[in-house]
């Protein structure tokens, strides 16, 4: 092999080496492209979670009573555009015979809302325990709100089934501070009576 191909084949095994190498960085900068598209990805992801809006529909016990409620609210971080609710079946406060005390028929869940802000809650009276217990035909035990909203470019369709039957037999929840003041309330008013008494 004289000089000349010598040249030739050191040339042509550095262009070859080089040829690899530049495959090997093209390679890597693609993955790396790759996996920060997919971290940009995840990312925009976790920030569309903890701004979007969260229709948020419970039950709840109104304090030191057996009143049921139905709880309504925006949990999450930007105004819910354009929510529509609706419920499967109907529900009567109390279980009164009048249509007017017909949730499904309330305004709320007939027409719907332009936009619900970021915590807001709209509370509804669904009854006094033994009432809505003893008549599951005007108050069922289980009904589902269905929520329709819009939040930036994207539709939203979310049902939630209330299930009032963990409620029944339940204590009402007490507040101790609530407790106290109706003790001194109590306390309070027995000494208006003696001092009453006294001044007569």
């Amino acid at each position: 092999m004289n000089l000349a191909d010598k040249i030739n084949l050191a040339v042509a095994i550095t262009g070859g080496c080089s040829a690899a190498i530049s495959l090997f960085v093209a390679i890597v900068t693609y993955q790396m492209v790759k996996a920060n598209r997919e971290t940009v990805a995840v990312m925009k992801a976790q920030l569309d979670a903890s701004t979007r809006p969260y229709i948020q529909v419970t039950p709840v016990v109104r304090a030191m009573s057996t009143m049921l409620m139905l709880s309504i609210k925006n949990a999450g971080g930007s105004s819910a555009k354009n929510l529509r609710l609706s419920l499967d079946k109907d529900f009567y406060f109390n279980a009164h015979p009048d249509e007017d005390d017909n949730l499904r028929k309330y305004t709320t869940f007939v027409h719907p809302i332009q936009s619900l802000s970021p915590q807001a809650e709209m509370v509804f009276y669904l009854g006094v325990g033994h009432n809505i217990f003893r008549d599951s035909e005007r108050c069922p035990q289980q009904f589902t709100v269905q929520a329709e909203y819009e939040y930036q470019d994207n539709r939203v369709v979310e049902s939630t089934t209330i299930d009032l039957q963990p409620f029944r037999k339940s204590a009402k929840p007490v507040d101790p501070i609530v407790e106290q003041l109706e003790n001194i309330s109590g306390h309070l008013s027995e000494i208006r009576s003696a001092v009453s008494r006294s001044d007569a």
